[in-house]
């Protein structure tokens, strides 16, 4: 299998979860096929289901047709991520206790919100690195606080001369906690403010079924957090390089939602919304609507290129569009849009920012 095939192939094996009845059919595949299984893996691992792979190749029985060494790492890799996400959900009660106790809300966003809603068949399944935890706009930095009065702390200073144009706080570490901690003040970039922001999420808040005593986004913002996340904020629609796990979560907060009736009841972005469904029902082979058969094209064919490239043109692909959007884009929307303008000047006013700026772009270049 080519790079191509096997994420298809992965696609084809994480959609087991709607379609238990392709076990057959990838059976055949495992026995039949030629699999590079390092490119299994790296390409698994670079769109963070590994996990989610082991665990649907282990509850299906498929796990024999692999090398034995790759079966026991695989095994390896999902007890390392069930034995994580446990502290990770013990760290969110943690958190969510203190946020409680200071009379402050916290709605729990992304992959822990999922996993204390149980999206997954097990929690097993899904890689989370932060704990995302949207507040009121005016509690982020009290909320900070309380964290940092808990021992935790940042590697760079929160400037509150960005507040404007600030969706979270600076990541909070803790030394004996695993996981990060993000505390929003706004749930998307401030360039999606006008129709996805912290009064309308709250508005709609609702407490998990799964883990109970969490808010969490109504199902609907979830999905629409999914789609401004995966195709806007970070770009997946304009570069084509989407990622495996982010269409794999469109897919099972679907289940439970008209995905095409929400996109348009939502009425914006509807080209860039579209186009990402008609993407995930071509990535998992999933019957699509009359209605969305001509959405999208233009989108699946910038995927299958960036498919094609080598790693190496990968590399130089996102290159090119961080100096596009960095340095072309952002300012030229500083002309028109006052946060994009309180964006870029909070930064170039803090003396501290260009090291930090020049340390990243040499890790992005590779310098």
């Amino acid at each position: 299998m080519n790079k191509p095939q096997t994420y298809f192939f992965q696609a084809e094996i994480l959609s087991l979860s709607l379609m238990p009845q392709r076990a057959e059919s990838i059976a055949q595949k495992l026995e039949k096929s030629r699999i590079n299984w390092n490119g299994f893996v790296q390409l698994a691992s670079s769109n963070l289901v590994l996990p989610a792979l082991a665990y649907q190749l282990r509850k299906h029985d498929l796990l024999n047709p692999i090398p034995a060494d790759l079966q026991a790492y695989l095994n390896e890799v999902m007890q390392l991520n069930c034995e994580r996400n446990k502290k990770v959900i013990a760290q969110a009660h943690q958190i969510n206790g203190l946020l409680q106790k200071n009379k402050i809300e916290g709605i729990f966003m992304k992959g822990t919100g999922h996993m204390l809603d149980h999206l997954y068949a097990d929690p097993c399944e899904r890689m989370v690195y932060d704990l995302d935890i949207l507040v009121g706009e005016n509690e982020m930095v009290r909320a900070a606080q309380i964290l940092e009065s808990e021992g935790y702390h940042t590697q760079k200073p929160f400037d509150p001369g960005a507040m404007e144009s600030t969706m979270h706080y600076p990541i909070l570490l803790r030394e004996d906690q695993v996981a990060g901690v993000e505390i929003h003040r706004m749930p998307s970039q401030y360039l999606y403010q006008r129709n996805f922001n912290t009064s309308v999420v709250f508005e709609e808040k609702t407490q998990s079924k799964g883990i109970k005593g969490f808010w969490l986004m109504s199902m609907r913002h979830r999905i629409i957090h999914n789609f401004l996340h995966s195709q806007l904020m970070h770009n997946g629609h304009y570069h084509g390089n989407v990622s495996l796990r982010d269409l794999y979560d469109l897919a099972l907060l679907g289940q439970s939602d008209d995905l095409l009736k929400l996109f348009r009841d939502y009425g914006h972005y509807q080209k860039e919304s579209l186009s990402y469904l008609r993407l995930m029902h071509h990535v998992f082979d999933i019957p699509v609507d009359s209605d969305l058969q001509n959405s999208g094209n233009s989108l699946i064919r910038r995927h299958a290129r960036v498919l094609n490239m080598s790693a190496r043109q990968l590399r130089r692909h996102h290159r090119m569009l961080l100096v596009l959007q960095k340095y072309v884009v952002l300012p030229v929307r500083v002309l028109w849009n006052p946060l994009a303008r309180n964006y870029v000047f909070s930064r170039l006013a803090d003396p501290g920012w260009y090291g930090r700026h020049w340390k990243a772009m040499k890790r992005q270049f590779g310098a």
